[in-house]
């Protein structure tokens, strides 16, 4: 009598050994649990990622605020210039 032949091994089987479902519910329980974690890991990184972008979009609106203020005054300061420069010609022709 082969040893084999007594022992069917099939799932449906109430004999199947009951360690190797709770290994394998184990192994499914844990695969789940790798997908969220992974997935939380990446929204928070999504999440991370968008205030930076945030930030570096705001400090660009600065210093493109910044630079119109420089160029005004620049410009502003250029007329002051020409303005002098005339007055100054007008003054030593007189």
């Amino acid at each position: 009598m082969d040893l084999f032949e007594s022992v069917s091994m099939t799932l449906t089987s109430p004999s199947f050994p009951l360690s190797l479902l709770s290994i394998l519910g184990l192994f499914v329980i844990g695969l789940l649990a790798g997908y969220l974690i992974r997935i939380m890991q990446r929204n928070k990184s999504k999440v991370h990622l968008l205030k930076l972008e945030d930030e570096m979009l705001r400090n660009h609106a600065k210093i493109l605020s910044m630079e119109k203020i420089i160029s005004d005054l620049k410009r502003e300061n250029n007329q002051l210039k020409n303005i002098y420069a005339r007055r100054n010609q007008e003054s030593q022709l007189h």
